[in-house]
């Protein structure tokens, strides 16, 4: 099982890393390692001419060494532009995502694998995710709600209306047709609280048929100090929060990254 592969590159973004970050990123690459079918690439993307990529560079990576590749990032290196860069520089069919806080669980590639040739018209498929706080203890579930009856037209399918309902959605592990995430313009930057919730807005106006697989297949670690959403909770009031919602609602219609900000509509 291990030789086979599944036609999929992972982006794995990293814009920091401290002691404790560092021995879970390990642990990330770990869980790349464990898949009981190995991805086809493991791209991993970096800032240019930094600490972190000195670092990342400098790891063996063991068995899996032959399917990494560091790309050094020279402009922005939030999340949305990171994971952009990656996308760009995948060979594979499909891609998928991977926090550098994260781990995949060790079956998550062999199921999409199998749910890519039971369901073909499908574009994007979503884990079951495990949120679990800095210590490891359980939290909560994530992505499960699309397999609750009458949530959507179709049991399992995260459709156009349900996500204008319902918000509470992950993409960390999500594997998408690469085609898809570049044809129709990638995450938006300028989106910086809701661009999860836009990009999955945008993909279902789109016709890309969403598909949660009802297994679980990715570990979150949530509520981490530091961490890319602590730091907007902690910087992001209510009213304002509810303004990014309200323009991932505005904003899923354009493919493009038009470059509003908060600051400017309300200057």
């Amino acid at each position: 099982m291990k030789n086979e592969r599944s036609n999929i590159s992972i982006i794995l973004p990293v814009h920091e890393l401290d002691e404790v970050t560092k021995e879970l990123f390990l642990n990330a690459i770990k869980s790349v390692e464990a898949q009981k079918v190995l991805p086809d690439e493991l791209v991993i993307v970096v800032p240019a001419d930094s600490e972190v990529s000195t670092y990342v560079k400098s790891l063996d990576y063991g068995a899996i060494k032959d399917i990494i590749t560091i790309v050094e990032n020279e402009g922005e290196t939030d999340f949305a532009n990171q994971v952009n860069l990656g996308v760009s520089k995948a060979k594979s069919t499909w891609i998928s995502i991977l926090e550098y806080d994260d781990e995949f669980a060790n079956i998550w590639f062999k199921n999409v694998v199998e749910y890519t040739k039971a369901y073909p018209n499908v574009g994007l498929f979503m884990p079951i995710i495990v949120d679990v706080d800095p210590n490891g203890s359980f939290i909560s579930f994530t992505n499960e709600a699309v397999w609750a009856t009458s949530f959507s037209d179709e049991l399992g399918i995260l459709d156009l209306n349900a996500l204008l309902a319902y918000q509470n959605f992950n993409i960390d592990g999500i594997v998408i047709k690469k085609a898809f995430f570049e044809e129709y313009g990638g995450f938006k930057p300028s989106i910086k609280l809701t661009f999860i919730y836009e990009f999955l807005l945008r993909m279902a106006f789109k016709d890309v048929r969403i598909m949660t697989i009802p297994k679980f297949g990715y570990k979150h670690v949530n509520q981490r100090p530091n961490s890319l959403f602590a730091n907007y909770k902690n910087t992001i009031n209510p009213v304002e929060a509810r303004w990014w919602l309200s323009q991932a609602k505005k904003e899923y219609y354009f493919e493009k990254d038009r470059k509003i900000t908060y600051e400017k509509l309300i200057g």
